[in-house]
């Protein structure tokens, strides 16, 4: 492969990391360009998670082995776990035994015919993951990858990274649950849906609600009553949210949430009674609280708190955007 080709491929990668054009594009790039049938994409194994790790994209893998591949492969395979430890892109030929002699072969890659792969994974396991994501290829010929092109790959392998879980913005919490948001799509990047906060149509909706170029913090339970920080990050073509679990934000009620993030964009008691349909006594109970709760002495300590530390909701977003106020709590 001439240079020509590495220059706008790593193009290709890069662009697609900063959310200006589709990851399918960096990955199918990947496959023809590099001579597989096959190509996929997968994110990491978030820690605590879903079993399997997420297929982010699949090019031209039957479904049923995308599914071993996250699953079977990523978890079992004494190959796969040789391609994490060495951190390279990793031949199937330069393995220290027989790939045909394993379950990953003689029950996924055999009976479709392919003959020789790579796997490559995407950066060190950070916290939160408990394996990291990879790029996986396939081929029907035997011919292996050539060493420069197992060079170059793994020398992207960040880059190639970022497609699974962009970069966002400077000191953002590990993330255990990413996603990319382009109009009522929603794509899976890092994690499982079923483990998500939000259902698809709120994760829709904060996507909706955020997308003002400004990146959005809230807080926000889930179903069992696990608190999660969700951070949605605006770019072009779409939002990315990132989610990770967090402890509860000092006992505040979701409730008390709503008001919090009213209150943090200089609304009046009676305009938060009127956007939540409560009274203006009982504003005043949840604003008396919070304080409490936050250790702040005023409105103006607790919106400086609210700011630094996103105690806002979907619920205050939804309102400061139907009454025309900036989506983002001013700081």
């Amino acid at each position: 492969m001439d240079m020509a080709w590495w220059t706008r491929f790593a193009e290709s990668v890069r662009t697609a990391g900063r959310g200006d054009a589709p990851i399918t594009d960096a990955v199918q790039m990947a496959r023809d360009g590099l001579g597989f049938d096959c190509a996929a994409l997968f994110g990491a194994q978030a820690r605590g998670g879903a079993a399997g790790q997420p297929v982010v994209v699949n090019m031209d893998y039957p479904d049923t082995v995308a599914h071993y591949i996250s699953t079977t492969y990523a978890a079992r395979c004494p190959g796969h776990r040789i391609a994490l430890e060495r951190g390279v892109a990793q031949r199937f030929v330069d393995l220290p035994f027989d790939i045909r002699q394993t379950s990953t072969y003689r029950d996924a890659l055999g009976p479709q015919g392919f003959r020789e792969g790579v796997t490559l994974p995407l950066g060190p396991v950070r916290p939160g993951e408990s394996r990291p994501a990879f790029l996986a290829m396939s081929s029907t010929h035997a011919l292996p990858l050539d060493e420069g092109a197992c060079v170059a790959l793994t020398m992207l392998a960040p880059e190639l990274g970022r497609l699974v879980d962009p970069a966002g913005v400077p000191a953002a919490p590990p993330a255990g649950l990413v996603l990319r948001v382009s109009g009522d799509h929603v794509e899976v990047r890092l994690g499982h849906l079923a483990d998500a906060p939000l259902d698809h149509v709120d994760c829709v909706r904060f996507a909706g609600l955020a997308g003002t170029g400004i990146p959005v913090g809230l807080r926000t339970r889930d179903r069992n009553g696990q608190w999660w920080r969700l951070l949605a990050i605006p770019g072009r073509g779409g939002v990315t949210l990132r989610m990770s679990r967090t402890p509860v934000p000092d006992d505040l009620t979701p409730r008390e949430l709503d008001v919090v993030g009213l209150v943090s964009r200089g609304w009046s008691n009676e305009q938060i009674a009127a956007a939540l349909r409560v009274t203006v006594r009982t504003v005043r109970t949840h604003i008396e609280s919070a304080l409490a709760k936050t250790g702040t002495a005023n409105r103006t300590a607790l919106t400086r708190s609210a700011c630094e530390r996103d105690l806002d909701s979907l619920i205050a977003l939804a309102a400061a955007r139907r009454s025309g106020s900036p989506a983002c709590a001013p700081c």
